[in-house]
């Protein structure tokens, strides 16, 4: 599953909402999904991001998958696409995760370098084609 799929339909659902009712389509969106998953041993999580604009206004959509499982760990709305807010989200998809798993990531720095900053092992690949 392509992780941009995501961010495709976020563009779809925002492109006509007020920029204050984007954290609420997410939260909608994740009851649909069913985004509650258990804390366990993960072995590889795909992890990509996704603009949006809403108003004129740019948002960044995080989305992290267990490929294993087929199973959506996270998903999250930041203002800006940096290091720092990369590194909170992955955070927040660790909090499903015993142990340090692998990460695949598209070769964004922002990414690698947050996954860096945490120790964490991943692999960098290109999704274009």
């Amino acid at each position: 599953m392509e992780l941009k799929i995501l961010g495709l339909a976020f563009y779809i659902q925002l492109s006509s909402l007020r920029k204050t009712a984007v954290w609420k389509w997410v939260r909608k969106l994740s009851e649909k999904v069913n985004v509650e998953p258990s804390r366990m041993h993960r072995r590889l999580i795909a992890m990509d991001e996704t603009c949006v604009k809403v108003n004129g206004l740019e948002y960044w959509v995080y989305a992290a998958l267990d490929v294993d499982r087929s199973e959506i760990l996270s998903m999250g709305v930041y203002p800006s696409r940096n290091a720092p807010a990369t590194e909170h989200f992955i955070r927040e998809v660790l909090k499903y995760c015993d142990g340090k798993p692998k990460f695949t990531v598209d070769n964004a720095p922002w990414l690698k370098r947050a996954l860096e900053e945490l120790g964490l092992p991943y692999d960098a690949e290109s999704f274009r084609r």
